[in-house]
């Protein structure tokens, strides 16, 4: 894995979904998730890039992902959530 500096963490219920979404096309790397204190933080590297990203979502630039990725991507972070909250463990760590 990238050394933490180069990492983005978001547990953002809008962002993150995106982010993966990205991940999905290349645009950057999703490097794992981790339980802390019971809130679900998903990582994301070049941390670069995935700035950039959120940039670009919040000024309405490219890219254009594609609604089916962005579905999914949403769809796999609130089931995660309901995992936490009925007791499952996702990720690389629980805290």
């Amino acid at each position: 894995m990238n050394e933490l500096n180069d990492v983005h963490i978001s547990n953002d219920k809008i962002l993150s979904p995106f982010l993966l979404a990205c991940a999905f096309n290349g645009l950057l790397t999703f490097q794992g998730s981790h339980i802390e204190s019971g809130v679900l933080y998903w990582q994301f590297s070049p941390k670069k890039d995935a700035q950039e990203l959120v940039e670009a979502y919040f000024t309405k630039r490219e890219p254009h992902i594609p609604a089916r990725d962005l579905f999914e991507a949403t769809s796999t972070f609130w089931r995660q959530i309901s995992g936490i909250r009925n007791g499952e463990v996702y990720g690389s760590t629980r805290r």
